[in-house]
């Protein structure tokens, strides 16, 4: 019987965790500069757009990995 240790299971590599305040910082910095321009709602757009793809993204690599096991 194989145990699972889930202790050390983590969500995002320590790489990414380090990389994902730059990346707040930016989108923010990019959209407060598009609204003083007058296009931040299209700015907003396009973030939320490109949020939902990583995610989608990340939901069909999940999914294809479980899938993989099971097959």
């Amino acid at each position: 019987m194989r145990i699972v240790n889930f202790y050390h299971a983590r969500f995002w590599p320590p790489r990414a965790r380090r990389v994902l305040p730059v990346l707040v910082v930016i989108i923010i910095v990019v959209l407060s500069g598009a609204s003083f321009t007058g296009h931040g709602e299209a700015a907003l757009i396009v973030v939320t757009m490109a949020a939902l793809t990583v995610a989608v993204e990340e939901l069909v690599r999940t999914a294809l990995r479980y899938w993989g096991r099971i097959a």
